[in-house]
């Protein structure tokens, strides 16, 4: 009996033994895994955030001498790397031509493969409506040009503000809407853009997407464009002077005034 009691207790200790070691083994290599994760994660990132703090010493002259070439390298290391930081001002760096030659091409696959990661301004977004509106950089695609420029108006882009408004008038890339166009020109113009209060001006001159023509309007936008430095609305102002009577110019003078004070308090405007 004591035998057999025995070897019944060297048999469970057997089964406990590798009922434990199956699970040692185990946890071992779960460990190992979860420890090669975390070194690769380890080099990796550190690695990207040393060129980028070391690009930016150079990009900003922060305790070396200003060099945008050299910040230019880094940061292009670190983009290759698939850092969308990195990519962003890597795209804008050959945007500019700063730190290296300037190249359309170039800008446009590293702001775009920062946008795709969620690292984009208006400005860039913009740029990236532009490339696919014009086939700059990229093929020409005009709903893919519209997407960007309406990303890049929601973050509050005048410019492209500008250029929805004049798609949605000529219905290029998307069902034509002079309503929508209008509007588009009219949050630029507020945002004194000239070109904007150029092209606000010829609709109210002509009533198109704001449904009925007002030449004291039109002048006041033309009078603003023409301050801004916007050419074409000095001979569309002068020639609405034509068309005004002289109580409707002095009207259209002081309508203006008002105009360029609501613009620059930000207040709703006409």
């Amino acid at each position: 009996m004591i035998i057999v009691q025995k070897v019944t207790s060297c048999s469970r200790i057997d089964m406990s033994f590798n009922k434990n070691s199956s699970f040692i083994l185990r946890f071992i290599t779960i460990f190992c895994i979860v420890f090669l994760l975390s070194v690769t994660c380890g080099f990796t990132t550190p690695g990207v955030q040393v060129l980028k703090n070391k690009a930016r010493k150079y990009y900003q002259g922060i305790g070396v001498k200003q060099n945008y070439t050299k910040a230019f390298v880094l940061y292009r290391r670190a983009a290759e790397k698939g850092d969308a930081g990195a990519q962003y001002i890597c795209g804008g760096m050959y945007f500019r031509g700063l730190g290296v030659k300037k190249d359309n091409r170039a800008a446009f696959k590293y702001l775009y493969r920062a946008a795709l990661q969620g690292k984009s301004s208006g400005r860039s977004e913009r740029i990236l409506g532009e490339a696919f509106f014009q086939g700059n950089g990229t093929l020409k695609n005009l709903s893919k040009a519209i997407h960007w420029y309406s990303l890049s108006a929601e973050h509050g882009d005048s410019e492209a503000m500008n250029t929805l408004g004049y798609l949605y008038f000529m219905g290029r890339g998307v069902e034509r809407n002079e309503e929508k166009g209008a509007e588009y020109f009219l949050q630029a113009a507020k945002n004194n853009f000239p070109q904007a209060q150029f092209n606000t001006g010829i609709m109210y001159s002509t009533g198109s997407g704001i449904g009925e023509i007002d030449l004291v309007a039109a002048y006041g936008w033309m009078n603003i464009a023409a301050a801004n430095g916007y050419r074409p609305a000095v001979a569309a102002r002068d020639y609405l002077e034509n068309l005004l009577t002289g109580k409707e110019l002095s009207e259209a003078q002081q309508f203006a005034g008002k105009l360029q004070k609501t613009l620059e308090s930000g207040k709703k405007t006409r």
